[in-house]
Parts: C-alpha cells; sequence; structure tokens
C-alpha cells in the first residue's frame, strides 16, 4: 500500500521533469531565434473578433456608426498585424493624418478611398494596398468591411491603433 508520502514524491519528481522540459524547451527557442507566426484562419474570417470602443475616431467620422471589431495577430518591434472589421462608415483624415505606413488586404466588403483632389480608389476583397503615412482623404467603408492590416510602428510609440 501507497503512503501519501510516496504519492507527494511521485508528483514533485514528475514536476520537476516538467519544469525541466519547460526550461529545456525555452532554451532551444531562444537558440533557434524567432519562428513564423501562422495568421488565425477564423479570425480572418472575421469569427471570434473583438468589439472595440470608436472613441478615437469620433472627430473624424463623417457618416455612419463606425462600430468595430479586431483581432491583434501579432505585436512585434516593429510591425502590428491586425484584423479590422467595421459597420459601414466613412471617416475624414484633413485634420487627422494617418500617423502611420498601413499595408491593407481587403478581406470582405468594400473600401473607398479619396484622395483630397478627389482621387477615388476603390478596394474590393482580394485587393492589396499600402496607405501612406500622411494620407488625409477619407475612407469609407461599404457593407460589413474586413481587413488585414500591417502596421508599422513608431519607434517611440507603443503602437497605433488600426484604421
Amino acid at each position: 500500500m501507497k503512503t501519501i508520502a510516496t504519492h507527494i514524491g511521485g508528483f514533485l519528481v514528475i514536476a520537476a521533469l516538467a519544469v525541466s522540459t519547460l526550461a529545456q524547451a525555452q532554451e532551444a527557442r531562444e537558440e533557434q531565434g524567432p519562428s513564423p507566426v501562422r495568421m488565425d484562419p477564423d479570425k480572418m474570417a472575421g469569427l471570434g473578433l473583438t468589439p472595440i470602443p470608436n472613441t478615437g475616431f469620433v472627430d473624424i467620422l463623417v457618416e455612419g456608426e463606425l462600430e468595430f471589431t479586431i483581432a491583434r495577430l501579432f505585436s512585434g518591434e516593429e510591425l502590428q498585424v491586425v484584423v479590422v472589421e467595421s459597420t459601414p462608415a466613412k471617416t475624414d483624415h484633413r485634420n487627422r493624418p494617418l500617423e502611420y505606413d498601413e499595408f491593407v488586404l481587403v478581406l470582405d466588403g468594400k473600401l473607398v478611398l479619396t484622395e483630397q483632389d478627389g482621387t477615388r480608389h476603390e478596394f474590393t476583397p482580394g485587393d492589396a494596398f499600402v496607405v501612406p503615412k500622411g494620407y488625409t482623404g477619407t475612407w469609407e467603408q461599404h457593407g460589413r468591411y474586413r481587413e488585414l492590416a500591417v502596421i508599422a510602428r513608431q519607434p517611440e510609440s507603443t503602437g497605433p491603433e488600426p484604421e
């Protein structure tokens, strides 16, 4: 018949092995360097996104209600990758230019960017483009709009919020 001390001793041996294995795995990761990060296909499809307040956009909102859901897929030293989904809305950036370079891949819906001179750019699912830092036109999301955005971090910031 095993005693409680024997069970506890066995548990402690297993715990020590687990800690040792985790430490070895961590050392191996550090020696190997960073690994690729796969983008979550469910998040890309709009599943499981988290609602965020639109308070940062109230001052530039022209039309619609602009309700956001978001998933951060990667947050590194220089880049941030997010999936952003929004309701139909239009924002005007004349008084608040874009604060970062942003690569966008449209996943669903339609986006119309209109420059101050009236030049209009329409983007639909599968289209990819870059909006440079300092952009001052309008963003107009049609339908349930969803994008994958790769945002260049500012050296002095902790990371911009996605558009």
